[in-house]
């Protein structure tokens, strides 16, 4: 969709007229003056200010809201957005489809709440306004960017203190919003039916100066939706990223580029097209999918110039939060990180039989337990470790030769919309048997059940997690029903 020029603007400008429209004029140049480069932080476009308002309501009953979102590109690279929605991502923007329904259910749409008006006297111009995006990175932990929460920018208007002048704290502002979620179309093109919760507190907010922010939301959404995986480190150079949000305010799409530079703080690239609204967008690794950083500023054009966010390194330095992040709370990633239970290339041990049990025992003993009317919860914690072959055959050393890999989707286990991939334990090729394995076996099978103890301990706390998730999915069942 082409880049809307300045002859454009100044027609649907030149449609306000009176006392309004000059004073609309003059907070819109006021905002032209105050640059949309690399310098400034991206937020949502104000329509009134860019003489949008006027010509909404015609633009979406003639053309839809798709020419609306074409009339107000601001910052994309080149002559032409590439985004795309992401149920109808075609695989084309250097990212593949399976990364991006992987990924894109993590993604929420941070909103005002549409109450201001009966909460403040002066309630600003803001109330119902969808405002950014960000990525869930536990249950109910929420990153995103500082300046969403900023108490001025952008033209426009938040809310002020009952009986003072003074604007409501950022603490404030976030407590006043909601996330989104699925608030996007279908691969027919139809809107989903979003689902909401809401912030409940702003952890984290701009800590050295970072345009970061954590917030906690009601409900673990996570816990249905699924979290993403906070990188240890930066993207390096030409790495394939990608930013997954919601551009304009307009429901979830995708696009993708490499990294071209870095500076101080910020990682950079000049092929991703994003708009306001974009602002909190996680920026996501192609071969990882983890977090490596969060997407903040526009500057692009169709001349030049880069958009770019905060790189990971310098959010993860002042995130006490991020440092803490259990290793529990990484399950819906793409990848979790393997943790050997053998050497495989000393015991080269092979039994297909074994590994094929414990590739499915724990989804099918869940699956069965779910299945119960009756202590479901119960059911899953006893049968899933104790019954499995995990179990059974911990004292049959001879029989495993295999790593256990940890992943995790329950949504897919318990027919629910797919966060991830089922829980499942995998196992990579095995080798034979080397020379002078038969003068070690003793300390080598010590070693094997030592990790292989360590790591049943680790899976009953990824059950308890599932646990969580089965009882948040059950609670929305029995709240539909009534």
């Amino acid at each position: 969709m082409a880049k809307s020029d300045e002859s454009k603007r100044g027609a649907r400008a030149g449609r306000l007229e009176g006392e309004e429209a000059q004073a609309q004029r003059k907070r819109m140049d006021e905002a032209a003056a105050s640059g949309s480069g690399p310098s400034d932080p991206m937020l949502m476009p104000h329509l009134e200010l860019l003489g949008l308002r006027s010509v909404l309501t015609e633009s979406v009953a003639d053309q839809g809201e798709e020419d609306l979102y074409a009339e107000i590109l601001e910052s994309i690279c080149g002559a032409t957005d590439d985004s795309q929605p992401v149920e109808q991502y075609d695989g084309t923007l250097g990212v593949t489809r399976e990364f991006v329904n992987t990924h894109q259910r993590a993604v929420a749409q941070v909103q005002w709440n549409d109450n201001l008006g009966g909460l403040y006297t002066n309630p600003g111009s803001v109330s119902g306004h969808r405002w950014g995006t960000g990525t869930m990175i536990s249950r109910d932990l929420f990153l995103t960017c500082g300046h969403l929460f900023d108490q001025t920018g952008g033209g426009w208007e938040r809310p002020r203190q009952n009986g003072t002048s003074n604007i409501i704290s950022p603490q404030q502002i976030a407590t006043n919003m909601h996330l989104n979620f699925d608030y996007q179309v279908d691969q027919n093109g139809n809107l989903r039916q979003e689902q909401s919760f809401a912030i409940t507190e702003l952890v984290e907010y701009r800590l050295g100066g970072v345009d970061m922010a954590i917030c906690r939301i009601a409900g673990n959404p996570g816990a249905i939706y699924g979290w993403t995986q906070v990188s240890q480190t930066d993207a390096a150079l030409d790495d394939m990223l990608c930013i997954i949000g919601h551009p304009a305010g307009v429901p979830k799409r995708v696009e993708a580029g490499p990294a071209t530079d870095f500076s101080g703080v910020q990682v950079r690239y000049n092929d991703i097209d994003t708009l306001g609204g974009n602002s909190g967008s996680g920026i996501l690794q192609a071969t990882t999918g983890s977090l490596v950083g969060v997407h903040t500023n526009g500057g692009c054009t169709a001349e030049g110039g880069f958009n770019y966010g905060m790189r990971i390194s310098s959010i993860r330095n002042v995130s006490p939060t991020i440092q803490n992040l259990r290793t529990t709370d990484k399950p819906l990633i793409d990848d979790i990180v393997t943790r050997p239970s053998f050497d495989q290339a000393k015991l080269g041990f092979s039994d297909k039989a074994v590994i094929d049990d414990i590739r499915t025992s724990v989804v099918q003993d869940l699956r069965t337990s779910l299945s119960r009317d009756k202590a479901p919860v119960q059911d899953v914690r006893k049968t899933a470790l104790q019954d499995s072959p995990v179990h059974k055959r911990v004292t049959d050393v001879k029989s495993a030769g295999f790593d256990l890999r940890r992943d995790i989707d329950p949504g897919r286990a318990m027919n629910l919309p797919p966060a991830s991939r089922p829980f499942v334990l995998s196992t990579p090729h095995h080798a034979p048997v080397g020379p002078g394995v038969e003068g070690s076996a003793s300390s080598q099978y010590e070693s094997g059940l030592a990790s292989l103890a360590e790591e049943i301990e680790a899976q009953q706390q990824v059950l308890e997690i599932l646990v969580d998730q089965y009882e948040a999915v059950l609670a929305e069942y029995q709240q539909l029903l009534g």
